[in-house]
């Protein structure tokens, strides 16, 4: 009967309609299962005729379950559906638990998941921060101060142009002259960065103008790479040896003047031209910028500063010795240790 609505019969219904379940499927005398037999004549048994279908394996319409009226008594569960080995169907709204989800036995406790511990919250500080050191703190400092290397501000500085910081550090500095691990001293990097300010105030300050770096290289070497001539000429009248060579490839500050760049022709005449002076302006005299002790009888031994008359530039024997007078003695002196003018001594090392 589709589309018909399915009421809970009343007690006295559902065990008649028990009996007539049982009375269908119990087995007979013969050991085999009885035919349903014939409905009830009488009209309150029509109902339950049709629950005996159910051992016949088929559902009820849907359409009863969601129209039947609420239940007010739990039915018991017919013996003859477990004679019929038919599985119980269970109502579509029974609510199935998930596997994961299973209710605790009564027999085991349960014991919750242990959680990690949280950190109680920072207490807020009713005080103002500040960044003021408050009376009864206790010093933890100890008046320590990072401190850099004087040298290597020095170096920087040069480098960089910041005159101010060159003139504060230097006296901070053992030994303005020191180089670094590639032999570079302030004064290179004053040079080759072409800051003329530094450059006069090292040299008035009395560094070492011929300092040379790990290939040779000297501040005069660095200028003629430039092709600053006016570099060039304040280093000469410094003290500069005009007749240092380098190491590798045995060349004077005339020779590394760079002929593709600007300033090239007067940077090249004027350095060629204090090499060819050399000896002969100033009625020959010139300076000593390092001592020399001599090795043979035939050579002067002489000292920084000391002025030297030169008298014969070189001859068929010699060309990097001259022949020179000093006091009274005369002898050959090595040409790449003489200068135009003496090396500016080193000023005294107290605060300007």
């Amino acid at each position: 009967m589709e589309g018909t609505a399915f009421c809970q019969p009343s007690p006295s219904q559902v065990f008649a309609g028990t009996l007539a379940d049982v009375d269908n499927g119990n087995a007979n005398a013969n050991g085999n299962l009885g035919e349903a037999g014939p409905a009830q004549p009488t009209a309150p048994l029509a109902e339950p005729a049709l629950a005996s279908d159910a051992n016949d394996n088929e559902l009820p319409p849907p359409e009863a379950e969601g129209l039947g009226c609420p239940q007010t008594a739990h039915p018991t569960v017919e013996p003859a559906e477990d004679d019929n080995n038919n599985v119980a169907t269970a109502p579509a709204t029974q609510h199935i638990p998930s596997p994961g989800a299973e209710a605790p036995s009564p027999g085991r406790e349960q014991v919750p998941p242990l959680l990690p511990p949280v950190a109680p919250p920072p207490a807020a500080s009713t005080s103002k921060r500040t960044n003021l050191k408050k009376p009864d703190s206790e010093r933890t400092g100890r008046g320590l101060r990072v401190r850099f290397n004087p040298l290597a501000l020095l170096l920087d500085a040069s480098l960089e142009g910041e005159f101010d910081l060159v003139q504060r550090v230097i006296y901070e500095v053992e030994d303005p002259s020191k180089p670094n691990d590639e032999g570079i001293t302030p004064l290179h990097n004053a040079v080759c960065a072409g800051h003329h300010h530094i450059v006069k105030f090292l040299l008035d300050f009395g560094v070492n103008v011929n300092a040379a770096d790990s290939d040779g290289w000297t501040p005069l070497h660095c200028a003629a790479s430039c092709n600053s001539v006016h570099l060039c000429k304040q280093l000469v009248e410094s003290g500069a040896a005009i007749f240092a060579s380098t190491i590798s490839d045995i060349e004077t500050a005339a020779d590394k003047c760079e002929e593709m760049e600007e300033g090239y022709i007067q940077c090249s005449q004027f350095l060629y031209g204090v090499q060819e002076k050399l000896g002969v302006m100033n009625k020959g005299v010139v300076y000593a910028l390092w001592g020399y002790e001599a090795q043979s009888s035939d050579e002067l031994t002489f000292h920084e500063g000391d002025a030297i008359t030169i008298l014969r530039r070189k001859d068929e024997s010699e060309t990097e010795w001259w022949w020179a007078r000093l006091g009274d003695r005369e002898g050959y002196v090595p040409k790449n240790l003489l200068g135009l003018y003496p090396r500016i001594k080193p000023r005294q090392r107290t605060l300007a």
